[in-house]
């Protein structure tokens, strides 16, 4: 008896260690874990303007949470952000022109005349470039990890949001691992998918951009933009999709589509937003860089998370979850799809 209530309170406390631990992401204020209240419960069904606010009131803190807890699992972006202050790079001189060479060997033979003085001074000029380093380039290949973690960690944020918006009780930190392990293997695929198509069209509205000497690459730039734009709205379902149904590749590509379309009202709701988000971001940065810089880690990545989960899950509700339950009446009718919880 003796040892076996010393196995217990050793269990004890080592459950209490890892609430200690997992404490800040996944805080309960309920005695004995009894979830949410009624108040915090009730919700009239209705996603919009004014709910919004209620919605976000309530899960401020966890909003923060679950923006710390995208950037834990993604550090690797705080690496590759970090080298674009050039602390890692080094300085080095350099001409300014290609013609620099010609120009000085013209200045042994000749440093008198005017012609070959003013050339000196339009095309002997040095500057200083920054050069990558050992350092910078080990925290630029960090971000490779970016192929792993990026879709993964979109998984959990995308059933973290979808509970906050279901007013569901949470265990932040357990709950975004559930999620993740859960939805691993298309997860996974979704998230290089979603990587290598963002960087396609990056690199193509910076090639078109620059290249818009005819018609048909100005269309193509117009397009590019245009299919950004759609493609951008697009992935706001993926992972949502992807958490609550369970569909093939294909299927749930062909549905984001759809869902762009007939979501279009909600969808511009989301746009503005994250944009206005982006935008309040910003403007705080260039009148208080200290503040600007934290904020997008501590709250905005967080934000923007919430605010797409809220404008487009109903959408998702609306077309695709409510048509297909049936009353109670139905007995143990097959639901056409899989609900994944």
């Amino acid at each position: 008896m003796a040892e076996n209530k010393n196995k217990n309170e050793n269990n004890d406390k080592e459950s209490n260690g890892d609430n200690k631990i997992f404490s800040f992401f996944s805080p309960s204020k309920n005695k004995k874990d009894k979830g949410i209240t009624k108040k915090q419960a009730y919700f009239n069904g209705k996603y919009d303007f004014f709910n919004f606010f209620s919605f976000l009131k309530f899960r401020f803190g966890d909003i923060t949470r679950i923006s710390l807890l995208f950037i834990l699992i993604n550090f690797s972006l705080l690496l590759i952000l970090f080298t674009f202050t050039g602390y890692t790079n080094n300085t080095i001189t350099t001409p300014s022109s290609p013609l620099y060479q010609q120009v000085y060997g013209m200045l042994q033979y000749d440093n008198s005349s005017a012609t070959v003085l003013s050339y000196a001074g339009v095309y002997g000029v040095t500057m200083n470039i920054s050069v990558w380093t050992i350092w910078t380039k080990i925290l630029i290949y960090s971000g490779y990890s970016l192929i792993i973690t990026f879709g993964l960690s979109n998984v959990g944020m995308a059933y973290l949001t979808r509970g906050f918006i279901r007013r569901n009780h949470l265990f932040i930190w357990h709950d975004f691992w559930y999620s993740i392990k859960k939805n691993f293997k298309q997860g996974l695929i979704v998230g290089v998918l979603d990587i290598g198509i963002c960087y396609l069209l990056y690199n193509a509205l910076l090639f078109y951009g620059a290249n818009r000497v005819t018609y048909y690459l100005q269309l193509f730039f117009y397009l590019t933009i245009a299919f950004t734009a759609i493609y951008l709205i697009m992935r706001m379902y993926f992972y949502l999709l992807l958490i609550t149904f369970d569909l093939k590749l294909t299927k749930l590509i062909k549905n984001a589509f759809i869902f762009s379309l007939l979501g279009i009202k909600r969808n511009i709701c989301a746009v503005l937003g994250i944009a206005l988000t982006v935008l309040i971001n910003v403007y705080i940065f260039m009148f208080l860089p200290s503040v600007g810089v934290l904020i997008p880690f501590l709250f905005t990545i967080g934000l923007i998370y919430f605010i797409a989960a809220y404008c487009v899950f109903p959408v998702i509700d609306t077309y695709m979850i409510k048509p297909y339950y049936k009353p109670e009446s139905d007995g143990d009718a097959k639901p056409v799809f899989t609900d994944r919880g």
